[in-house]
């Protein structure tokens, strides 16, 4: 009795010390999470904002998931910060930051500092950070035990137009040794609390063995007593089971008695009874042997007739077979002319239509080939009057340059330069127009090694190549039917723009490759080129416009050119019976694929 009791009392004072510190361990997060939320109003109080702000809240931002919201809400309902209104907003990304004048943010929420100031930079805005690296933030506070540290960085206030008070300055950490200082008493308080708290639990470790000893000990006498139970138990359930065992055996014999005496003559009933049904057995077993006997002549008679049915129906059958045989002759014979005849209709409509068509084809392709000639000859007779004018402008500039560059000023100079570069622009233009319209008419097709093409346009553009300190790579390409100067206009054009648009103090590198394919909804098997490249890519926005003619995507001060080439290029392939198309990522590169029918 005195150790159960002994047992109970330090019981309830290791529950009443458990629940103490625990209740101690809820208090302290949320007296800190209040002391947070009265520092952030202290420090947004004591910045000056050298800004004409006529907002009449003082507005904080929360940036991220933080409980700190809560705090600054319930703050924001007794104070003011500068005399106005303090307006609380959570933010859950950088980017939705806007109109306030303090943001607020943990180093557990995972956001870049620098993001944080450059989204914010010249909004006359404070950001307080806590717990984020040493002078990364305008002002950052430090969680020392249950207190907090800040330090203020002034360059940054300074660049957003804002100043700190003096009593601000001063109470703040200045430099990293403080900080290192500030930790260091911090680490040798928890090392002392951290050996009182081991002494505490040696003490514990000795009273639970004192306890564990003691339960061992009721344990032992529990089970004495609940053996002595479970055999008394035992001994009065047998004496119960002998008991009721006997009264069981007396009922069940009188029982037996009666149960023999009502078989018995429940038996001599039976035995009557089938007396009984053996005389009307015998009686039926009579008349059934007369019905069978008439039952064998009545099927002799039905045999008889059967087989006379069965040598009728044969003959029937017989001759309904050869009957539907004839009748599904004739329909077949009727259905075969029927199809002739419909067939023949058809084709002579067909042969008729595809005649007509072919007639109209016949025609339009006259008209479109007199058409082309018209707009060929006309391009031709446009691009040589165009050039006559041109020829006299460039010429009176150049004139006038040397007779009379003496007498004219520095501007007249300029225009006169801009004039002949303008004539030459046009000239070029014209010229490309005039080639362009000549595209896709070469009839002197033949089979061209497409390696020895790649390797003549590569040392024709030697120069351009090692400029550049351009690498190209050329696997091995196949021999292909079409016009040798087109061909070599559309390698050219590729190439040279791989070279061309490369990107800033990195040397082009371009891989030549081919494989065959079959395009979707066609069974004509096609040669797959692709040039790629790792220069400054395409914007999707310009997918359709980089084939039109004479459309750049850039300045002529930038890249050089007519922005004429991709136009060449794609009117060549088409003339071809191919494709072409790209596929393209901002500064990683540009891969160009054109089809060739095999």
């Amino acid at each position: 009795m005195r150790i159960r009791t002994l047992k109970y009392v330090f019981i309830f004072f290791f529950l009443s010390w458990a629940h103490q510190g625990f209740s101690q361990s809820n208090l302290n997060p949320q007296i800190k999470r209040v002391k947070r939320a009265l520092f952030i109003f202290n420090v947004a109080e004591q910045i000056y904002y050298n800004d004409t702000n006529t907002n009449p809240n003082f507005t904080i931002g929360v940036l991220g998931k933080d409980r700190t919201l809560i705090d600054l809400k319930a703050q924001a309902q007794r104070r003011q910060i500068k005399n106005k209104p303090v307006h609380v907003l959570s933010f859950n990304s950088i980017k939705d930051i806007t109109d306030v004048d303090v943001v607020y943010v943990h180093h557990d929420n995972n956001f870049n500092v620098d993001y944080i100031l450059n989204k914010i930079s010249g909004n006359n805005t404070l950001l307080i950070t806590e717990d984020f690296p040493f002078h990364s933030s305008m002002v950052n506070i430090v969680n020392i035990g249950d207190d907090f540290q800040y330090e203020i960085n002034e360059d940054l206030l300074t660049s957003n137009n804002l100043s700190a008070s003096l009593s601000l300055k001063e109470n703040a950490i200045s430099s990293i040794e403080k900080w290192k200082q500030i930790f260091q008493d911090t680490e040798d308080k928890l090392e002392e609390t951290q050996e009182a708290l081991e002494i505490a639990q040696d003490n514990i470790k000795h009273k639970d063995e004192d306890i564990s000893l003691q339960n061992e000990t009721i344990s032992t006498i529990s089970s004495q007593v609940r053996a002595q139970k479970n055999s008394l138990n035992t001994q009065q359930s047998e004496i119960n089971a002998l008991i009721n065992l006997s009264e069981f055996q007396k009922k069940k014999y009188s029982e037996k008695l009666k149960i023999e005496a009502a078989l018995e003559a429940r038996i001599l009933k039976q035995i009557d009874s089938l007396n009984a049904k053996k005389g009307l057995i015998h009686d039926n077993n009579s008349k059934i042997a007369d019905q069978a006997a008439t039952l064998n002549a009545q099927k002799q008679e039905i045999d008889t007739k059967e087989e006379k049915i069965a040598h009728i129906n044969t003959n029937l059958s017989t001759q309904k077979t050869v009957n539907y045989l004839l009748l599904a002759l004739l329909i077949l014979f009727l259905i075969a002319a029927l199809l002739l005849y419909r067939n023949y209709r058809f084709i002579k409509f067909l042969n008729n239509d595809l005649q007509e068509k072919n007639n109209d084809i016949f025609n339009k392709s006259l008209e479109i080939a007199s058409k082309n000639k018209e707009l060929e000859e006309f391009a031709y007779i446009t691009s040589h009057d165009l050039k006559e004018p041109l020829t006299t402008i460039s010429g009176l500039i150049d004139l006038l340059q040397d007779d009379y560059k003496d007498q004219l000023d520095e501007d007249a100079i300029i225009s006169m330069n801009f004039i002949s570069k303008s004539s030459n622009r046009m000239r070029n233009l014209i010229d490309a127009l005039l080639n362009y319209s000549r595209l896709g008419k070469a009839k002197n097709k033949s089979d061209i090694d497409c390696n020895a093409l790649v390797s003549d346009i590569l040392n024709d553009l030697d120069h351009a190549i090692h400029r550049n300190k351009a690498k190209i790579n050329c696997k091995d390409l196949p021999t292909v039917r079409a016009s040798q100067v087109e061909l070599s206009v559309l390698f050219q054009n590729l190439i040279n723009n791989a070279i061309k648009f490369k990107k800033p103090e990195v040397s082009p590198l371009i891989n030549i490759s081919c494989t065959t394919t079959v395009p979707e909804h066609q069974t004509q098997v096609f040669w797959q080129f692709e040039i790629s490249d790792n220069g400054i890519g395409i914007k999707p926005k310009h997918k359709d416009k980089i084939f039109a003619i004479f459309q750049r995507l850039h300045s002529r001060e930038t890249y050089e050119g007519t922005g004429i080439g991709l136009a060449f290029c794609k009117k060549i392939i088409e003339s071809l019976g191919g494709q072409i198309w790209f596929e393209s990522t901002i500064n990683k590169g540009t891969t160009f694929f054109f089809t060739i029918p095999k």
